[in-house]
């Protein structure tokens, strides 16, 4: 029996590679949204706060891949940019894990997860 999961994936624009908890899928589109910005605290905790989170742009992708927010160091958007991204999988034979809660959820992560989890509907 195969069914849908989600994961959630933040890039590093300086390091060029992406950050995840490998082998970690989550049931709802909301544990992935909530995993993301737990992703974001670390990536900020990293760099010290010095990323400018780009709220007005929109959200890119498909159903399969979404970006969800980009980012740049210190708002140098020539710069690789900083991002969080939402995958679907059908995968048989995975369990779903508890998601990583970030500490603090500010007015804007609080739009894009509601526009993320409508997106999903």
């Amino acid at each position: 029996m195969t069914c849908l999961l989600f994961q959630a994936k933040a890039g590093d624009g300086i390091k060029k590679r992406g950050l995840k908890r490998s082998d970690t899928f989550l049931e709802t589109a909301e544990d992935a949204v909530s995993e993301a910005f737990g992703l974001k605290e670390r990536i900020d905790k990293t760099y010290k706060n010095n990323i400018s989170w780009d709220y007005e742009e929109s959200m890119k992708g498909s159903t399969t891949k979404i970006k969800i927010l980009k980012g740049y160091l210190n708002g140098d958007k020539s710069s690789n940019p900083f991002y969080l991204e939402i995958s679907t999988l059908e995968i048989a034979d995975k369990t779903a894990v508890a998601p990583i809660k970030p500490k603090k959820i500010s007015k804007q992560d609080k739009a894009i997860q509601k526009n993320v989890i409508s997106f999903y509907k």
